[in-house]
């Protein structure tokens, strides 16, 4: 690791960084360093409440935003093409305004998705997208795939948004650009891009549970050269349990994760831009020994790390086409102990790989792109014996080839096609010990969407498309046992696929108000899952993973709204409806989201010094197993207030979650969600 990186991790695993006399001196930091209000402006592509972009972006414009376009879909120069139109953008204004420190909290304000917290023995988090888990909507930074080799997961707990500064959500129709296995869509994290020859933030807060946080972001514009910086740090020693839970007062549940990013950046003329970046996580989770309270598991991470540098560039070919190439390096290690006096199980992963994009206009009312994917990964596992000897050593190594192109034709000045198509390829290179089962798998998705655009600000769309999952490793080759359960594999096991129709609107109806509304129906064929066979060994049930013939129905709707009534009032909201029915088994009930959900905010601003933000999220019963047991439903209200002092780039806030101190189920009755917690913390910008 380099020096650097070690100071880093140093300063930032002290707690005393955000100590009971932190955010005191920080504010009197504020009044002394008082600066113009303007300064902390941010312009981005995005409303400030997290809708969609309706508006063309132009490489002007685009030069001046403090997002890092170059690890999005949208080209310099470029209107946004339809595919990209119809992602939601989360802003990081509306992360800040809504306090989200992780990427799964801030992805539960987005119409259509559904948070399932840190729950199981893994205690993982995972947003769900119309019902599609992580597996099927994959995880990227800046346009790069970041889910881990062995199981296709990532747990978004992991994950801060201290550095982010957008996050988009491809649901459904997602453009054939990101790649294969986006069959339920795709979530990118989209890094700062900085606009001004100094500018950063810095950030210190408490709460309930032992919890402190810190972060720095500093970056530089030189003519046209760029670097941006950033580190961070989130910790919690444990949970408070709502007083409506009957038992401890607290969960007994530490994390711990820190952050550094760095990006550095060349940008010639207004369309071509050359970046390399490179990011370093550590994370640590589990149940403390000896801790008080509440443990719903005893499995530990004693490490969670990840690590990540890539280089993305996009230059001019004439004056009608362009190139952009990706390419990356991505690690993961982690750690897991599952129960005390277990072996540890490590993990030492990588992937490499990377992309060429290909774009032209020199066909008349057409844009055409082409891309090609090609991503290696290799999982290696042991269990590390108190000898310090290595057990049980696996390895794993799959490559997965991708090419897919996409049409964007303008009929008229109001009316676009697109249509687009992407074969995917996966090849089963190593599987431990198995010389048989080393399986090639493939797959061939279309898709098309007509687009009718009523004025500038007001667009419907009808959109079809066919995506697929190709089973991971985990899948496929996992062997375990249990006390109870011995798992074997299936490396015969096939991909999955989901049918795509939708139709929506998005747009600005009247002034101040923008609306987005879909309504979606999706079919699930082969869907991968697990079952228990009816044969027994060694009196134990055993478990393999399976495709289920039939399909299962994903249907429903989704609402966005946000609204800027004047500079004292605005308020957003979102509300998910989806059904899901097997069609084939009805009485197997499927458990991956609520009937209902949605959230409410409010940002109330009677003075420039002053800003009150209530907010609320509620979700409706759910299945939380497929016999048919049910977890009820509830909703949380939350509170905060934020004081700028005058002339101040500083900014003050103290917030209160889960007032009334509801005893909230996500997952299952055996994890009970957080009471009432407690916040404050200060920022500051320059």
């Amino acid at each position: 690791m380099p020096s650097s990186l070690i100071a880093a991790r140093g300063t930032f695993r002290l707690r005393a960084i955000v100590s009971s006399q932190t955010v005191p001196s920080l504010l009197a930091l504020c009044s002394l360093l008082a600066a113009p209000r303007a300064a902390i402006a941010q312009t981005t592509g995005a409303t400030a409440s997290g809708t969609l972009v309706t508006t063309s972006t132009t490489a002007a414009s685009a030069s001046k935003e403090p997002v890092f376009q170059l690890g999005t879909l949208t080209v310099y120069g470029e209107r946004p093409l339809p595919s990209e139109q119809m992602e939601t953008s989360i802003t990081a204004s509306k992360i800040e305004l809504l306090e989200k420190k992780t990427v799964a909290e801030a992805l539960a304000t987005t119409p259509g998705v559904t948070l399932s917290p840190g729950s199981g023995n893994r205690y993982e988090t995972f947003a769900y997208v119309r019902g599609f888990g992580s597996l099927s909507v994959p995880i990227y930074i800046d346009g790069i795939p970041a889910y881990i080799p062995y199981d296709g997961n990532l747990d978004l707990g992991r994950f801060t948004t201290f550095d982010v500064a957008s996050i988009h959500v491809a649901k459904g129709y997602s453009s054939v650009i990101y790649g294969p296995n986006a069959m339920g869509g795709a979530i990118n994290l989209v890094s700062r891009r900085p606009t001004r020859p100094l500018e950063g933030n810095i950030s210190a807060g408490v709460s309930t549970g032992d919890g402190v946080e810190s972060s720095l972001n500093i970056g530089t514009r030189q003519g046209k050269w760029y670097a941006q910086g950033g580190v961070s740090f989130y910790e919690r020693d444990w949970i408070k349990m709502a007083e409506e839970y009957n038992g401890t007062d607290r969960q007994n549940y530490h994390t711990r994760d820190w952050k550094f990013s760095a990006k550095a950046g060349f940008a010639p003329n207004a369309t071509d831009e050359y970046a390399i970046g490179y990011q370093h996580q550590e994370g640590e989770k589990g149940p403390k020994v000896g801790g008080k309270g509440y443990s719903f598991t005893s499995w530990r991470w004693p490490e969670w790390n990840k690590e990540t540098v890539y280089f993305i560039s996009n230059t001019r070919l004439g004056d009608k086409s362009y190139v952009k190439p990706r390419v990356f390096f991505d690690k993961y290690d982690n750690t897991l102990i599952m129960g005390v006096g277990r072996d540890p199980s490590i993990y030492d992963d990588y992937s490499y790989g990377g992309s060429l994009e290909l774009g032209t206009e020199l066909i008349p009312k057409n844009i055409l792109k082409g891309v090609v994917h090609y991503k290696y990964d290799r999982h290696y596992e042991y269990y590390e014996l108190v000898t310090g000897e290595k057990d049980n050593e696996e390895t794993y190594k799959d490559v997965t080839v991708s090419a897919g192109i996409e049409d964007t034709f303008h009929i008229t000045s109001k009316w676009d096609f697109q249509a687009g198509v992407a074969y995917d390829w996966r090849d089963t290179r190593k599987a431990g010990e198995q010389t048989l089962g080393l399986i090639t798998m493939d797959s061939f998705n279309p898709q098309a969407g007509v687009f009718f655009k009523l004025d500038e600000k007001n667009t419907f769309h009808a959109t079809i498309a066919r995506k697929t999952r190709m089973p991971s490793i985990k899948d496929r080759y996992s062997a375990h046992m249990t006390p109870n359960l011995i798992a074997i594999p299936n490396p015969d096991l096939g991909p999955e696929t989901a049918m795509h129709y939708e139709i929506g609107y998005i747009g600005e109806p009247v002034s101040g108000l923008t609306v987005t509304a879909n309504v979606f129906f999706s079919r699930v064929t082969d869907k991968i899952t697990y079952k228990v066979l009816p044969e027994k060994l060694d009196g134990m049930d055993v478990r393999q993973s399976y495709n289920v013939s039939g399909d299962v129905q994903q249907d429903g709707a989704e609402l966005g709204v946000d609204y800027s009534l004047n500079s004292i009032l605005s308020a957003g909201g979102s509300y998910t409806f989806i059904y899901m029915k097997d069609l084939r088994n009805p009485a197997n009930k499927l458990t991956e989201a609520p009937r209902h959900s949605g959230s409410l905010h409010a940002k109330i601003q009677p003075w420039r010094w002053l800003a009150i933000v209530p907010s609320m999220e509620a979700r409706s019963w759910r299945y939380s197993n497929s016999a048919g047991k049910k977890i009820g439903g509830f909703a949380l209200y939350n509170l905060k207030a934020s004081f700028t002092p005058p002339g101040s780039n500083c900014v003050l806030s103290i917030g209160i979650e889960n007032i009334f101190e509801r005893d909230t189920r996500y997952y299952d009755t055996a994890y009970p969600g957080r009471g009432r917690t407690v916040y404050t913390n200060v920022r500051y910008s320059f």
